[in-house]
């Protein structure tokens, strides 16, 4: 634990020497140019001439031309990036295609690509690199890319800095077209201790509820077959019995139930929201693990459901329901959490309540709450 603390330390003073390093390196250009245009003021003032004035307006002139070529770089500048599929996995390097091209029929340069390194890992150091382009061309980077958090945002290159040839004047912006991808998180136990202590009080109070299930096996009540019924619950003795085609009702199966509630938080950071996913997957999972149902309600645009019953719903589960609980900075509406609880109050059994701000802070059961 010490020695990881240490290398913390080294690193945060490494960034800051570095930033130090930087900073230093952008004032040399200005602290040049002021200088020459002191020296020129004085040339011109003290001497006069063609040589002087030259050089004196040529050095005030640098700065609207330094602009204009900053405004034009921008202009024509192009960048594409794309992986194999939106859908990538958290800690999982994936290929990745970077394009930069120069469209315009000037030559540009003084060019660096920024990336959110919280975020985003690279397998090469690509960033580190100026870039300058002829008219027309164009350079594309293959490389590997990874996601340190689970959850919906932009990585990879999200930013250009852009300065002129002499570095005096620089722009930094957001690209036109960031890449928006969806990580979905590690699947872990790191809910597993909490949710059956849970558990285990839900069972002790025998809390049970009836669930209907379309793939148990046909129960022992017939009705007759109706149009859509699946073959497989038709009673076929019956039919070569009596010639009339009937089918099995399937029975009610009483299952342990419970209703995790998922609590959004407006202001949330990337890594409240990368836990939560993580610790939503766990919960997830451990049911699906031991064949027990359990309920989701969430919000994406309203108030939504989902039931996990087994390892078939718990796939379509992490694999597309996952990415319904919202990007980071998605505005939520203020009354989401009423809502979520108000359909809460209409469930069985117990629920069970997780607040992205603060974690899994209480159940409900019966108008009690434990905390």
């Amino acid at each position: 634990m010490k020695s990881k603390s240490n290398n913390t330390e080294k690193k945060r003073k490494k960034e800051n020497a570095n930033k130090k390093k930087m900073g230093l390196r952008n004032r040399v250009p200005r602290i040049v140019y002021l200088a020459l245009l002191i020296a020129s003021a004085v040339l011109v003032t003290n001497r006069g001439g063609g040589f002087s004035y030259v050089l004196f307006f040529s050095v005030v002139l640098y700065i609207p031309i330094a602009f204009i070529q900053l405004l034009y770089t921008r202009k024509v500048l192009r960048i594409y990036q794309d992986v194999n599929g939106r859908l990538l996995y958290k800690n999982t390097a994936v290929p990745c295609q970077i394009t930069i091209e120069n469209s315009g029929m000037f030559p540009i340069g003084s060019i660096n690509l920024i990336m959110d390194k919280k975020i985003t890992e690279f397998e090469s150091n690509f960033t580190e690199e100026t870039y300058s382009f002829l008219p027309g061309e164009n350079r594309e980077i293959d490389t590997k890319i990874s996601c340190k958090y689970a959850g919906e945002y932009v990585e990879g290159i999200s930013r250009i800095k852009i300065a002129d040839m002499f570095g005096l004047m620089s722009m930094e912006y957001d690209i036109p077209s960031p890449l928006r991808i969806h990580v979905l998180p590690v699947i872990t136990d790191i809910a597993v201790a909490k949710i059956n202590r849970l558990f285990e009080e839900i069972a002790g109070r025998r809390q049970l509820f009836r669930l209907d299930k379309d793939d148990i096996a046909p129960g022992n009540e017939l009705r007759k077959y109706a149009e859509g019924d699946p073959l497989n619950t038709v009673h076929w003795k019956n039919y070569a019995r009596t010639g009339e085609v009937y089918v099995r009702i399937p029975d009610k199966q009483e299952s342990e139930m419970l209703t995790v509630v998922i609590i959004p938080d407006r202001d949330t950071t990337i890594e409240k929201h990368d836990y939560m996913l993580e610790y939503i997957v766990s919960i997830a999972n451990l049911f699906a693990r031991q064949s027990k149902p359990v309920n989701f309600i969430y919000y994406s645009g309203g108030v939504k459901t989902y039931l996990i019953e087994g390892y078939d719903s718990f796939r379509v589960f992490y694999m597309e329901k996952l990415t319904e609980f919202g990007a980071i900075g998605k505005e939520i509406p203020s009354d989401a959490e009423d809502k979520l609880i108000a359909a809460a109050a209409k469930a069985e059994g117990a629920v069970a309540y997780y607040y992205e701000e603060n974690g899994l802070k209480s159940y409900v059961n019966q108008k009690e709450s434990y905390n």
